[in-house]
C-alpha cells in the first residue's frame, strides 16, 4: 500500500501533524555503506510506553478512527487505517524510535525502542519477536517522536521522488494557524527538509518555498514616516518596487508578505517542483487569505475562509474596473497593453492571496485587541490597514495583468513566427490573419488548377472559405473595437447599482415620513400626498427590478445554473424597465398574450432579459418612429420545439427582402429611414434609455437563442401589425 520512498516518508510527515506537533525536521542523508539514514523528529504530544504498546506496535490500529481530531489542537487527521508505522519499513531495515510523552497524571517518560526488520522472517510468528527498548522518566523533557531509519537504499531517492515530497508537504505547511472551537489555538504546521544532493539549500522551508513557488510575492513595509514600499517579485515580471511617499504615517513599522496563487493555470507557477494545481485547490479553500498579526499573534477573524477584510472578494462580485488610487490608474495607463479603467478586471479571489500582515503603529490604541482577541476595539485602525494593504495588491494585480497581456503578445508571436517559417512569408503582427488567409487562398488557387477536372470544385469551396475567413477577420475586428466601447460601460453600471441600492433606503423613509404627514391632512391635500407615497412606491418596485436584472445580466454568470422560467413574470419586469419612456411617448405594451402559467424550457434568466430588453428596445423605436397609434403586444404559446414568442408592433415595418440584415452586427438600419423619423419624435435624453442603435441587438439575440437550439425570424404582419418577431425558446 506504500509503493514509493517518498509517500512513505509523507505518512511519517502526517503523524507528525496528527500528534499536534508545530516543526518536524526531515533529513535524508547517504550512510557510509551507500544505505539511506532518514530522520525525522517532532516537537508533538509524543508517545508514553503504553501508546506505542496499543499503537505503534499493533498492526492497524482503529486510534484514529476513534480519535479523528487531535487533541490539543483539534486537527483532522490525515490518517485512519494505522499502517502509516509500516512505512518505516519501506524506508530501510531498522528503525530507532525514540519519544516521549505524558501520561494521564501528567507524568512525562521517555520510550526508546529499536526494530530490526530482518527479525521479521516469513513463516514467523510475529508476537515472538523481541524489540529491546527501555523507559525512563524524563522530566522537563520537551515531548515528541524521533525516528532515525537506516539500511534503506539511497539510490531510490532522487530529484524528482523528492520534489513529489515536496509537493505533498506543502498541503501540511500551509496550515498558519487557526483557532478551533473547544482546543487550544492552533499556531500552525512548519517543516524543515534537508537532503544534501537533493535540496538546493542546506537546510529547505517547504513554507517559504510555497511562498516563492506561484506567479508572484509581494512584500510590504510601512517606515516611520509613513512612506509605504511595495515590492513584487513575478514571474516574467522579475523585481519591481513602488513608493509612495508619506502615505501612511499611522502603520509605521507595519510589514507583510503576500503570496501571489492563481489555481487555474500551471503556466502562471514559478516553481511547479514545489506546488502544483491540484495542491493549491486543496490548500486555498481551508488556508487562503491574508492574516493579521500583532506581535506574532493571529488577530481573527481577519483571513479566515469568507472573511473579506481587504473587499477583495466584494469588488470582484461588482466588476469593478478601476482602482480607487488615482497615482495607480496612471501608472496603469504607462503599461503596455493594460486597459485604462479595466486593469483590475484580471484580480485574483481573496483565497489566492496567502500571507499575513505584521501591523505596527506608534499610535498605541489604533491597533488595541480586543480582550477575545477578536478584532481590533474600534474600525479606525483596520481601515488604514485595508487601504494600504490594497493599494499594494491593486499595484501588483496591474502588473498580474500587464503579465497576461505579455504571454498573449509571445504566444501571438510564437504562432506568427511557425507560420512565417513553414509558408515562408513575411507576415506583420497586426496583419496575420489576413497574410495566412491570403496565403492560403493563392496556395488554393495554385493547387485547384492542377487537380482533375471533376475535384476542382472542391478546391473552389475551400476558396471561398478562405474568402469567408477574411471577411470574418474584417467584421471581427470593428465588431471588438465596438464591443470593448460598449463592454467599458459595465463596470460604471454596476457601481451605479451599488449606489442606488442606497437610495432605495431612502425611499423607504420618505414613505413612513408620508403617510405620517398623510394621516395628519385631509380633504384634497391627504389625496395628494398620497399619490405623491404610491409614486415613491412604484418608483422603488421599478429600481428593484432594473437592479436584479443588472445583477445577473452584468455580473459573471459562470456559476449560474439553466433553468425553467416563468415568462409572464420576466416579461412585465421588461416592460417596466421602459415604463419612463412609454409613458412618455403614450405606448401601448401589452402582454395579456403571454399566460402567467407558462414556462420556458432550461435557460439562464439573464439570457432570457437580454433578449427580451433588446426586442422592447426595438419595438419601441419603431412605434415612436413610425407616430401615429403607438402599440406592442407580446403573445407566447407552447409548441413541439419549446415556448414560441411573437413580438407585433405598429411601427415602421420590415421589408421581407430586407428582414435578415438586420440580424448582422453593425446593420442598424438597412433602409435608412428609422433613425431619421425617430430623431425628428423623440428627446435626445431618451435616446440612452432605448439604446441609440448600435447594429447588435438582434445579433445578440440570434445568438443566445441558436446557443439554446432555437430560432429567430421576422414572419409576416397581419391587420394592424407592421411587424411580427418570432423567437423559438427552448
Amino acid at each position: 500500500m506504500v509503493e514509493t520512498v517518498h509517500l512513505a516518508l509523507a505518512e511519517l510527515v502526517k503523524n507528525a501533524y496528527d500528534a499536534d506537533a508545530t516543526e518536524v525536521l526531515v533529513i535524508v542523508a547517504p550512510a557510509e555503506d551507500g544505505k539511506s539514514v532518514i530522520t525525522v523528529s517532532d516537537n508533538g504530544s509524543g508517545m508514553t510506553f503504553e501508546d506505542v504498546k496499543a499503537y505503534w506496535m499493533r498492526i492497524a490500529t482503529t486510534n484514529k478512527v476513534g480519535n479523528q481530531v487531535s487533541p490539543r489542537y483539534g486537527r483532522p487527521k490525515t490518517g485512519s487505517k494505522g499502517i502509516g508505522r509500516f512505512s518505516c519499513r519501506r524506508l530501510g531495515t531498522k528503525l530507532e524510535l525514540e519519544t516521549t510523552g505524558r501520561d494521564a497524571k501528567g507524568i512525562d517518560e521517555t520510550t526508546h525502542v529499536t526494530f530490526d526488520w530482518k527479525d521479521y522472517v516469513p513463516g514467523t510468528d510475529v508476537t515472538k519477536i523481541t524489540c529491546p527498548g527501555e523507559v525512563a522518566p524524563s522530566e522537563g523533557r520537551q515531548t515528541g517522536t524521533k525516528l532515525v531509519i537506516t539500511g534503506g537504499s539511497y539510490e531510490e531517492w532522487n530529484r524528482r521522488s523528492w520534489n513529489t515530497l515536496k509537493r505533498q508537504m506543502v498541503v501540511l505547511v500551509a496550515n498558519r494557524g487557526v483557532k478551533r472551537p473547544g482546543f487550544e489555538e492552533d499556531p500552525g504546521f512548519n517543516i524543515k527538509l534537508g537532503a544534501p544532493g537533493l535540496e538546493d539549500d542546506l537546510i529547505a522551508n517547504p513554507r517559504e518555498q510555497l511562498m516563492q513557488a506561484g506567479w508572484g510575492t509581494l512584500r510590504i513595509a510601512v517606515a516611520d514616516d509613513g512612506t509605504l514600499e511595495c515590492s513584487l517579485e513575478a514571474k516574467k515580471i522579475g523585481r519591481r518596487n513602488y513608493t509612495l511617499r508619506e502615505a501612511y504615517p499611522a502603520l509605521g513599522g507595519t510589514t507583510a508578505e503576500i503570496a501571489i496563487l492563481p489555481t487555474y493555470s500551471k503556466e502562471q507557477l514559478r516553481n511547479t517542483r514545489v506546488l502544483s494545481l491540484g495542491n493549491l485547490q486543496k490548500i486555498l479553500p481551508d488556508w487562503g487569505g491574508v492574516f493579521v498579526r500583532q506581535h506574532g499573534f493571529r488577530v481573527y477573524p481577519f483571513g479566515a475562509p469568507g472573511n473579506d477584510w481587504l473587499h477583495i472578494d466584494r469588488d470582484r462580485g461588482r466588476r469593478l474596473g478601476t482602482t480607487e488610487f488615482d497615482v495607480l490608474r496612471k501608472f496603469a495607463r504607462k503599461l503596455e497593453g493594460v486597459e485604462s479603467g479595466r486593469e483590475l478586471l484580471n484580480m485574483l479571489s481573496s483565497q489566492s492571496y496567502v500571507g499575513s500582515v505584521e501591523v505596527a503603529s506608534p499610535d498605541p490604541g489604533l491597533f488595541e485587541m480586543k480582550a477575545n482577541r477578536e478584532g481590533f476595539v474600534g474600525e479606525r485602525g483596520i481601515s488604514v490597514l485595508r487601504k494600504a494593504v490594497r493599494f499594494a495588491i491593486d499595484w501588483t494585480t496591474i502588473y498580474r495583468d500587464y503579465y497576461l497581456r505579455l504571454v498573449e503578445r509571445e504566444k501571438a508571436q510564437a504562432a506568427r513566427k511557425e507560420f512565417e517559417k513553414a509558408a515562408k512569408v513575411q507576415a506583420e503582427p497586426q496583419r496575420v490573419i489576413k497574410t495566412a488567409a491570403v496565403y492560403i487562398k493563392e496556395e488554393l488557387s495554385n493547387l485547384t488548377q492542377r487537380l482533375p477536372l471533376e475535384k476542382r470544385q472542391m478546391g473552389r469551396a475551400l476558396t471561398k472559405a478562405a474568402d469567408a475567413i477574411l471577411q470574418s477577420e474584417k467584421a471581427t475586428g470593428e465588431e471588438l473595437r465596438h464591443l470593448r466601447l460598449v463592454a467599458s460601460t459595465s463596470s460604471l453600471l454596476l457601481i451605479f447599482a451599488h449606489d442606488v441600492k442606497s437610495l432605495l433606503g431612502d425611499l423607504d423613509h420618505y414613505g413612513v415620513t408620508l403617510d405620517s404627514l398623510a394621516r395628519a391632512l385631509s380633504g384634497s391635500a391627504k389625496e395628494k400626498v398620497k399619490r405623491i407615497r404610491q409614486e415613491i412606491l412604484d418608483s422603488k418596485h421599478r429600481f428593484v427590478d432594473l437592479l436584479e436584472m443588472t445583477s445577473l445580466i452584468s455580473v459573471d454568470s459562470k456559476t449560474a445554473k439553466v433553468r425553467e422560467l416563468a415568462l409572464r413574470d420576466r416579461v412585465e419586469k421588461a416592460i417596466g424597465c421602459y415604463k419612463l419612456v412609454t409613458d412618455r411617448y403614450e405606448i401601448s405594451v401589452d402582454a395579456t398574450g403571454v399566460a402567467e402559467s407558462l414556462k420556458t424550457g432550461k435557460i439562464l434568466e439573464a439570457e432570457v432579459y437580454s433578449i427580451l430588453l433588446n426586442v422592447l428596445s426595438n419595438a419601441i423605436k419603431a412605434v415612436i418612429a413610425k407616430g401615429g397609434t403607438k402599440e406592442i403586444f407580446l403573445a407566447a404559446e407552447k409548441v413541439a420545439g419549446g415556448t414560441r414568442l411573437n413580438v407585433f408592433d405598429t411601427g415602421v415595418g420590415v421589408k421581407p427582402e430586407r428582414s435578415e440584415d438586420l440580424f448582422v452586427p453593425f446593420v442598424a438600419d438597412p433602409e435608412g429611414t428609422l433613425y431619421p423619423s425617430l430623431k425628428k419624435r423623440m428627446n435626445p435624453e431618451d435616446e440612452y434609455i432605448v439604446g441609440t442603435g448600435s447594429g447588435l441587438g438582434l445579433s445578440i439575440v440570434r445568438e443566445i437563442v441558436q446557443s439554446r437550439c432555437g430560432e429567430v425570424c421576422f414572419r409576416p404582419a397581419k391587420g394592424k401589425w407592421r411587424t411580427n418577431l418570432e423567437i423559438l425558446l427552448p
